[in-house]
């Protein structure tokens, strides 16, 4: 096999604080990850120790050079083909622990190898220039959610909004209503905090919600419930299969939110009735709903430690099961009262 030698590009970003340099030798790994983090982009690094992410493109699956030893064992697998739903959440993989080192396979598609104790991850894509953008941001942030995990920042499956300094949480999973409730929150006036990846800090007396600003993803569907969303132009909502994506700055005034202290967690559950309504969450069973909604953490210590943040994340709000009916435009007017007993 012939290698042929190309420059480096190297990208800075820095996440609260701590330092991320993004390394390839691949345009087409370079500009969507760059687009991906583009709020927190920065000139020169500021620590002599970042994370460091190194992601190559290869032609052939042969061509990742990682070698698993005989000690390694599997921790996860999921077989099968990808789903409709998008390879970014459907991907068939193995997660192999191998003297310390994360490998996840994803078979066809490429391999990702974090060392956490190193503050290193390698990603090895097949031919990335036939991938989706979505498929190697998802792929990239995987990589970077293991190793902040080490650095005290945290992540779940949740939209999320601050209005007045108090953070709103909406976690759930595709079908649940999570971005339609988000949408009618921020078109009224919220700011927007992230689309599907928050990030979650403990603070000591309590846990600091983080913007993670990204592109917004909708289905047809959800555009059709906002006129904003239907007389969009095609720049700005983007085709991006299976769903279209656009920036909250590009169709709404609010822009980015603050750090904020999260005040209510809304757990959405799409019901067919005119009317919306509210059922306030024992805080254990909040907590128990709340926990799939964390990304698989291998390590027992970091698991610990994560735990116990979403456990004091439950501790300090509100918590409730959102009944989400046909009203969707005045799904504000059901939460404004609320966020104001929180003040």
């Amino acid at each position: 096999m012939t290698v042929v030698e190309r420059p480096l590009s190297e990208l800075h970003f820095s996440l609260y604080g701590t330092q991320v340099r993004y390394v390839t030798a691949s345009p087409v790994l370079a500009t969507p990850v760059n687009e991906f983090l583009r709020h927190f982009r920065q000139e020169v690094l500021q620590s002599s120790v970042p994370l460091t992410l190194y992601f190559h493109a290869v032609d052939h699956r042969a061509d990742i050079p990682v070698i698993i030893s005989s000690s390694a064992h599997q921790l996860a697998i999921k077989i099968g083909a990808a789903g409709e739903g998008g390879p970014e959440t459907d991907l068939p993989y193995e997660v192999i622990l191998d003297d310390g080192r994360l490998i996840a396979d994803f078979f066809g598609v490429g391999v990702l190898v974090v060392d956490s104790a190193k503050g290193r991850a390698d990603g090895y894509l097949i031919n990335p220039q036939m991938m989706p953008d979505g498929l190697i941001e998802y792929l990239f942030h995987l990589a970077l959610t293991e190793l902040l995990r080490r650095r005290g920042l945290y992540t779940i499956h949740a939209t999320a909004l601050e209005k007045n300094g108090r953070g709103v949480l909406i976690p759930g999973n595709s079908g649940r209503g999570k971005t339609t409730s988000f949408l009618s929150l921020l078109r009224s006036g919220y700011r927007y905090l992230s689309d599907d990846h928050p990030l979650l800090r403990d603070a000591g007396t309590h846990i600091d919600l983080l913007p993670f600003p990204i592109k917004i993803n909708v289905t047809e569907q959800t555009v059709g419930f906002f006129p904003e969303l239907r007389t969009a132009s095609a720049e700005v909502l983007q085709p991006r299969f299976p769903k279209r994506a656009f920036y909250a700055e590009d169709l709404y005034p609010t822009s980015t939110g603050d750090c904020c202290r999260p005040a209510l967690v809304l757990f959405p559950h799409v019901i067919d009735a005119p009317h919306s309504h509210l059922e306030l969450l024992p805080k254990s069973r909040a907590l128990e709903i709340l926990l799939p909604q964390a990304l698989l953490v291998y390590d027992s210590e970091v698991a610990k430690r994560e735990f116990q943040v979403l456990a004091k994340l439950i501790k300090q709000v509100d918590c409730y099961r959102l009944h989400f009916g046909r009203d969707i435009l005045e799904l504000p007017q059901l939460i404004a009262p609320l966020l104001e007993e929180r003040m």
